[in-house]
């Protein structure tokens, strides 16, 4: 890789259990946390944190056009962000343009009409039809 202080770029690698989903340099990276977006650029401070379900956006990537926006959908995981590296521990990542928009709805339209019984069947089906949402989100976008 490129050395970032010289690029005015950041690393960013995405690591699901099966592979690395992605090892590119970036102007800036924005990551979907538990508790709302944060954006990363170089010389952000170090910091850990717990990803949401949601759109990982990747702007300025080495070798395609400045202002070009790489899209990928996360569900959930750890993201840690130190020297000008954004490393992002994910379940599933998935590039935007192979997301299917009319399965994601459909899928989140199957669980809003469903039931769930007793407190752990509730969060978890909270916890699906919000994932749910964002991937239907980031479909929409597309790549």
């Amino acid at each position: 890789m490129a050395d970032t202080k010289q690029s005015g770029t950041v690393r960013c690698v995405i690591v699901t259990p099966e592979q690395t989903s992605l090892d590119t340099q970036a102007r800036s990276v924005t990551l979907p946390l538990f508790d709302g977006q944060r954006g990363v650029g170089r010389g952000h401070s170090p910091f850990i944190g717990r990803l949401g379900a949601g759109e990982v956006r990747i702007v300025g990537e080495q070798g395609v056009a400045a202002d070009a926006v790489r899209r990928l959908f996360v569900d959930g995981g750890f993201v840690e962000v130190g020297h000008d590296t954004v490393t992002v521990i994910t379940q599933r990542a998935i590039p935007a343009e192979k997301l299917d928009a009319p399965a994601a709805r459909a899928e989140l339209e199957k669980l809003a009409g469903s039931r769930a019984a007793g407190d752990e069947a509730i969060d978890a089906r909270l916890k699906a039809e919000h994932a749910a949402r964002a991937l239907v989100r980031t479909a929409s976008r597309g790549g």
